[in-house]
């Protein structure tokens, strides 16, 4: 069920967050072919499985709160110079016993 919405992370970093002239075309070649990727006025959007965002497509002092752009799922690993995020599964487990 890729096409499931309730499946995947969705990122939305805002206009104000992100450094002048990112290209679209950068922030699609690091994602997963299954990815959506999206400027809408200027705010950028990402849904998917599985969603990377580079710390070179970010203001500085926004970075340490990057978390704060996931909107669906979860940040899974945050690193220097990326963050990842995830679908959240939690639908998906079976019922503890």
């Amino acid at each position: 069920m890729p096409d499931d919405p309730r499946g995947q992370a969705e990122v939305l970093i805002p206009s104000a967050w992100l450094l002048p002239n990112l290209s679209l075309d950068a922030v699609r070649a690091l994602q997963r072919g299954d990815t959506s990727s999206d400027l809408e006025k200027g705010d950028l959007r990402l849904a998917g499985v599985e969603v990377l965002i580079a710390r070179n497509w970010v203001k500085e002092e926004f970075w340490p709160r990057i978390q704060d752009a996931v909107q669906k799922g979860y940040a899974a690993e945050k690193t220097y110079t990326f963050m990842r995020a995830h679908a959240d599964r939690r639908g998906s487990r079976r019922p503890k016993k």
